[in-house]
């Protein structure tokens, strides 16, 4: 296996890396987060999936455990999460 460390911070790749993303509590804002990660290839393990809704219902956080291979498909992930209407924000 060929390790690869960051140099921007402590993490070596490839790697397990939680992605987090806060959506709009809509049907299938789940769907459209495991989608926008997987078309990056970084291997979204559902198992690991949790989904918690705020205090009123209106939003919703969704957290999906990812095989990371590089930084660049880390910000990759991010960006395609981003682009997603029903995301509000992504940690």
């Amino acid at each position: 296996m060929n390790i690869k460390l960051d140099t921007e911070g402590a993490l070596e790749f490839p790697c397990r890396y939680p992605v987090k993303a806060m959506t709009h509590a809509r049907e299938r804002a789940l769907d459209q987060v495991i989608t926008a990660i997987a078309n990056q290839g970084a291997d979204p393990d559902r198992a690991s999936v949790t989904v918690r809704p705020s205090r009123n219902g209106r939003f919703q956080s969704i957290t999906v455990e990812v095989h990371a291979q590089s930084r660049t498909q880390l910000e990759s992930v991010y960006s395609s999460l981003r682009a997603l209407d029903v995301v509000v924000m992504t940690l």
